[in-house]
């Protein structure tokens, strides 16, 4: 039955054939930046290899975007002239290739925590559309990016200058497996599936004027043997309100389920969201029991745009919880600011907080001849702090100026400081 429910979903796209995309209009991008600072280092022990000021390097985001008669191509290339000279030492050479890295990396780059919280982005993506009639789209791509409603994000992409952590930093994991742990996933982007680890997907989505959504999306790496899709719709009958949902592996047993809703009153708009995520826990398993759980998490955000002088504020917060009892909540708040000044500058800036989930046994003396005792092991928390500074050169031109800075208090009670700095250059045409 459900090869031929998936079957079905095959023959809907491909004989029917679902526009916000990466870059929202028509047209060429490019982002070239070049950063240094301090990588991270532990406040006590203080490695000498990581003190002092580091280059980076330099790094180039090429998109286009291609509209003709009904078709639509996009694209994107990010590579580098990379290095990590520190200053007061000797010359490190520099290495020329196509990369994931951006400069959101030089304050993120731990690695623990599952695949949806790492720093690294997709080298290129590649996505084409196709549009029969008005307001029916159906796309293939690597980076599809079909959002269905409002969830925490990076506010912009990871190569761009205003582009900061997302839920705080908390990372994709359990307690005791990432330095701070409690990230939610979101499924409100419906062309991505947690379980594979993949944003490349086939889709089909309908519009009706801003009105009404309703899309459906194989992600990439379904097979007939186990098959799955994902499915979304959002109503926005007035300006004032939307409400959207989305479910992701349908046909599975451990798919995400999303629920999103917006009330805008034009210089205040309040978002709030829901997920509850039955997902699949390969990477994030808790040796100590059979699993870690199914996790959910909430949260919402508003936005206050003062005309007058030109400013905007949104503040947000969400909360993280696990179905395992032995795991506490996580949660963080967070808020970014821009101001616009002498009607060519932007002055911009975020900030946010963040505790991670810790593990009930780590204090529990019945578990004190065992390796989950640690009483001096805590959830760990995250401050970041990022200022910017953009200068519009003209319609094309903009310059911006970014510093970045995180103090991470890992689980394991260690305490460590990183920072970045450097400068963009934007072409937008």
């Amino acid at each position: 039955m459900k090869k031929i429910i998936l079957t079905f979903v095959f023959s809907l796209i491909f004989s029917i054939s679902l526009s916000a995309q990466v870059l929202p209009e028509v047209g060429v991008e490019n982002t070239l930046s070049t950063s240094f600072g301090s990588p991270y280092s532990n406040v006590i022990t203080k490695n000498p290899a990581d003190e002092g000021i580091h280059y980076y390097g330099i790094l180039d985001t090429l998109q286009v975007r291609l509209d003709v008669g009904m078709f639509t191509a996009e694209g994107m290339l990010n590579w580098g002239a990379l290095t990590d000279w520190k200053l007061d030492g000797s010359f490190n050479s520099f290495t020329f290739k196509n990369t994931s890295i951006t400069p959101f990396y030089y304050t993120n780059w731990s690695y623990q925590g599952g695949w949806w919280t790492s720093p690294y982005i997709e080298s290129y993506y590649v996505n084409f559309l196709f549009h029969p009639v008005k307001g029916l789209d159906f796309g293939m791509g690597t980076r599809l990016n079909w959002v269905i409603g409002p969830a925490p994000t990076s506010y912009q992409n990871y190569w761009e200058p205003a582009a900061h952590i997302a839920q705080g930093g908390l990372k994709d994991a359990a307690p005791g497996h990432a330095d701070v742990a409690g990230y939610t996933y979101y499924a409100s982007c419906y062309t991505c599936l947690y379980e594979l680890n993949t944003k490349a997907a086939l889709g089909l989505r309908y519009c009706l004027d801003d009105k009404l959504e309703i899309g459906v999306s194989l992600p990439s790496g379904v097979t007939t043997s186990a098959p799955l899709f994902n499915a979304a719709f959002a109503i926005h009958p007035v300006k004032q309100f939307k409400a959207s949902v989305a479910y992701e592996g349908i046909l599975r047993s451990n798919g995400n389920l999303y629920a999103g809703l917006t009330i805008d009153f034009n210089y205040v708009i309040m978002d709030a969201y829901l997920a509850i995520n039955f997902r699949n826990n390969r990477f994030l398993a808790d040796p100590y029991t059979e699993h870690w759980g199914d996790h959910w998490g909430t949260g919402g955000a508003i936005t206050f745009k003062i005309p007058n002088i030109e400013m905007k504020l949104r503040p947000e917060a969400g909360f993280s919880f696990f179905n395992n009892s032995n795991y506490t909540m996580a949660w963080y708040t967070g808020a970014r600011m821009e101001f616009n000044f002498a009607e060519t500058f932007v002055l911009g800036a975020w900030s946010s907080y963040a505790v991670g989930s810790s593990d009930n046994r780590w204090y529990d003396k019945d578990y004190e001849k065992t390796a989950l005792y640690h009483p001096e092991y805590t959830g760990g928390h995250i401050f970041d702090i990022r200022p910017d500074l953009t200068w519009n050169v003209n319609k094309n031109h903009a310059i911006s100026l970014y510093f970045d800075f995180q103090n991470r208090l890992r689980f394991d009670d260690t305490n460590w400081n990183t920072w970045a700095s450097g400068i963009y250059w934007t072409y937008k045409k």
